[in-house]
């Protein structure tokens, strides 16, 4: 049954966006999955022809970080070129009144071609992490009644790329969300986030050291101590009740603050991205940013483990690396461990 629901689902959504895609034409269509599935193949076959010749881990994971990002621009550039091209010559058609003929045939058919591969796509990203999340969990009763999957041939196809496509997703997800909020905003969001964490700094401190809520703290701890009527209980606990509630009063005060300042300057960095020039500087460098960001922090999470991969209880999730081309640099064959960089945590001493 569950076999099945791998086969039938992707299928049925297939048919979906093929229907749809027809309808539609390829020029009104977005081809982001087309983009993904193709540069991802394209990446996962240097990643096999590295494989197959032992190529050393440092050499072979930088390799293949490039061409998933050359890949990746490649199929979109040509993806917006075609689209571009069948766009025109329909406009020309009709300006000059003319039918479509062979150029509508191709629109339509590109059309239900991507949004069937899109339907395809976005199915099997739901359905695949939620077979590994309940393969990984041991649980034996979901493994009893999945155990027919599980040993099946069309499991084991997908079990040895599926952290392949996710870890080029992730990078695919990083470059367009990079291009599309802009380095700009990316940075605007940290610099926010440090701002929240220093009001609640700044917020403890003031209430705590500074002095200068003294007498509020020590009007508050009356009211406090009220609280407790006849009840015995340790002496100071109401002033520090008192100055944790003026602490809670003022980081939300200076929150609101901090809410209204991210408010006007995203306002102005949305304005400023509205010319051209600025939006593809910004774009670019935005991707080039989260792209290097998503990157290092997959990697460093598989430094963190890499110790102990090959350990018993880390097994089933190790199974899933044993015939990946991509991911396998972020983890068996982890990048940052294959430069020489010493464990950060020893969990194999704690673990081992």
């Amino acid at each position: 049954m569950a076999a099945l629901l791998l086969v039938l689902v992707p299928a049925l959504f297939a048919v979906i966006g093929l229907v749809i895609g027809f309808v539609k034409g390829f020029t009104k269509v977005q081809t982001w999955a087309v983009e993904y599935v193709v540069a991802a193949l394209l990446t996962m076959a240097i990643g096999g022809i590295l494989n197959s010749s032992g190529a050393n881990p440092v050499a072979g994971g930088i390799v293949v970080i490039v061409f998933a990002v050359v890949f990746m621009l490649m199929c979109m550039g040509l993806s917006k070129l075609f689209q571009r091209i069948i766009s025109r010559s329909l406009e020309k058609r009709d300006d000059e009144m003319r039918k479509y003929g062979i150029v509508g045939i191709i629109n339509r058919v590109c059309g239900g071609l991507c949004l069937a591969i899109k339907g395809l796509t976005i199915s099997l990203l739901i359905i695949v992490p939620v077979f590994i999340v309940l393969d990984l969990s041991q649980i034996e009763a979901v493994r009893s009644s999945l155990g027919g999957l599980y040993s099946s041939g069309l499991w084991a196809s997908a079990k040895s790329s599926a952290f392949d496509f996710i870890i080029i997703g992730l990078m695919h997800i990083a470059i367009r969300h990079g291009f599309s909020n802009g380095i700009s905003s990316s940075l605007w969001s940290f610099i926010v986030l440090g701002l929240a964490v220093g009001a609640g700094f700044m917020a403890y401190n003031l209430v705590f050291n500074s002095g200068l809520f003294d007498g509020a703290n020590a009007a508050l701890a009356t009211t406090v101590g009220g609280w407790f009527g006849e009840m015995q209980i340790a002496e100071g606990l109401p002033l520090t009740i008192a100055k944790w509630i003026i602490t809670a009063g003022l980081f939300v005060l200076l929150l609101i603050v901090v809410f209204l300042v991210s408010f006007f300057v995203s306002r102005v960095l949305s304005f400023a991205r509205l010319g051209s020039a600025f939006y593809v500087a910004d774009g670019v460098l935005g991707a080039i940013f989260m792209f290097l960001i998503s990157v290092a922090v997959v990697l460093f999470l598989g430094y963190i483990v890499h110790p102990v991969y090959d350990l018993p209880f880390m097994q089933p999730f190790t199974d899933y690396f044993g015939s990946s081309v991509v991911a396998k640099y972020f983890y068996t064959d982890n990048l940052f461990s294959a430069m020489g960089m010493p464990a950060l945590i020893p969990l194999r001493d704690w673990l081992a």
